[in-house]
């Protein structure tokens, strides 16, 4: 599920950092693709670690060639509680006492100055030590205007979004994660209405295959669902993964929405594990998993839950999700209040957590 976000001109402050311990992680397909338009049996794929990765401890562990720590998880924040994109980032840092490993940043296909530019000067400062990730939405933030898959498929946009921003992602040199299109599974039968499954599988492929063709190989592709896993979103998710040579990361959004959406108060486990052992189960933990957005309410009735829900974090990943090796915290409100600091001891539990070993993979 979603919650409503500031985007383009107006949210130049908001980013996501991912810290030393977290790790998007989507969807897979019922039967997996090789990435060709073949289908893989899900025995082929049943690993239950992504390949290099160790479920020790966490610590100085190294970090292979796309990014993926060999053990323990990048910490990280989405945040726009700032005046701009740096005092934004720094100045959680300054809360928590530690650096985040990620920026998240939201950017749209306008190739306008602004949202449609990057990496802009902010990032390039912010990414000297740390990792940049760009959600790429294929919209304009301006006038709200959504493009179709199956337009961006046939090369529509080529000249005019597609070439220009591979070229300055490829001229930026450094490794970055890039999206595109994040929670495509909310776009298909409600929402903007971009297209079916197919026609995202196409464009996905598509904009891979023209930064592939710019000669860009510092991009490190994140395919990222809701992990919604109610009425036939499972099958939506999985119909809408491009292949696995177009995705080196999975990853899925959580939240523990709470009283904003009339639910149930669920934990950090309770909300990552549906989707954890789904993946699982269809053969995409030979992929390492992220959670490039996640967050929780306060409970005001329970603050010692609400506390707990941050505190049980790093424990939870290294017993039971080692294939989680990044999370994103997205730090935004009012609406919902998803705020880190939403309630009374809530920053100095999340901080706590941020610090503990198995957060910090000093190897990236």
């Amino acid at each position: 599920m979603r919650i409503p976000r500031v985007r383009g001109r107006a949210a130049l402050s908001a980013v996501a950092l991912v810290g030393a311990g977290a790790m998007l992680s989507a969807c897979g397909s019922a039967a997996g693709t090789d990435g060709k338009g073949g289908k893989t049996s899900a025995n082929a794929r049943a690993a239950t670690l992504a390949e290099g990765r160790s479920a020790a401890a966490g610590g100085n562990c190294g970090a292979d060639a796309k990014l993926m720590p060999k053990c323990g998880a990048y910490w990280g924040i989405y945040s726009v509680q700032g005046r701009s994109l740096t005092s934004a980032v720094t100045g959680i840092e300054g809360k928590v006492g530690r650096r985040f490993d990620i920026v998240l940043r939201f950017h749209d296909w306008s190739n306008a100055a602004g949202p449609g530019r990057f990496p802009d000067a902010s990032e390039r400062a912010l990414g000297r030590d740390r990792l940049l990730f760009f959600a790429w939405e294929s919209k304009v933030y301006q006038r709200q205007q959504s493009y179709k898959w199956r337009d961006i498929a046939a090369g529509a946009y080529d000249r005019s979004v597609l070439e220009p921003v591979a070229g300055r992602v490829k001229a930026y040199g450094k490794k970055v994660f890039m999206s595109f299109d994040p929670e495509m599974d909310r776009h298909q039968n409600k929402g903007e209405m971009k297209g079916t499954a197919a026609e995202y599988v196409a464009a996905a492929r598509h904009v891979h295959d023209v930064f592939q063709k710019a000669g860009v190989t510092n991009v490190v592709w994140v395919w990222v669902v809701t992990g919604t896993m109610s009425g036939e979103n499972p099958q939506r998710m999985l119909d809408s993964y491009p292949g696995d040579a177009y995705a080196d990361w999975v990853g899925w959004d959580p939240y523990n929405f709470y009283k904003c959406h009339n639910g149930p108060w669920h934990t950090f486990d309770e909300k990552v594990g549906p989707t954890y052992r789904f993946l699982q189960q269809h053969g995409f933990a030979k992929k390492p998993f992220m959670l490039p957005e996640y967050g929780t309410q306060y409970d005001p009735a329970d603050p010692k839950r609400s506390i707990q829900w941050y505190r049980a974090i790093p424990g939870v990943l290294r017993s039971k999700y080692p294939n989680i090796a990044g999370l994103i915290r997205f730090d935004a409100g009012p609406g919902c209040n998803l705020k880190v600091d939403n309630g009374p001891g809530m920053l100095g539990s999340y901080a706590a957590a941020g610090r503990d070993s198995y957060l910090n993979t000093a190897g990236r």
